[in-house]
């Protein structure tokens, strides 16, 4: 079946700031402020400025969306000067997480009445 999406859980798009960090070959600490491209309950798509290595183990943080934790890099694909990295997280997000995403609305807080 060509084009079918065989994918565990469905994406839902969203378009934020994430800032990961890890480890390289030496122990050295990296970090990079990233864009979250979309996310599902097992993992987000990101682009970089910056490669990371394929089973790099993560820690990230989007505060719009108060996510954090580990994650590992599992895809890694070069698009111009950016990265895109498929990222599965190590533990399924929260139902809470992921209204904030699909309701817009919710991450720009309450409104004021007129």
């Amino acid at each position: 079946m060509a084009g079918s999406d065989v994918r565990r859980h469905r994406r839902v798009p969203y378009m934020g700031p994430i800032r990961l960090s890890w480890e390289d070959e030496r122990g050295q600490p990296k970090f990079v402020q990233s864009k979250c491209l979309d996310i599902s309950e097992s993992g987000l798509r990101v682009e970089t400025s910056q490669p990371i290595p394929l089973r790099t183990c993560l820690m990230l943080r989007a505060e719009r969306i108060n996510l954090s934790g580990a994650a590992t890099v599992r895809h890694s694909q070069r698009y111009g000067a950016k990265y895109i990295l498929g990222i599965e997280l190590s533990q399924v997000l929260h139902d809470k997480t992921l209204a904030m995403v699909r309701e817009p609305w919710a991450l720009r807080g309450p409104v004021a009445a007129s």
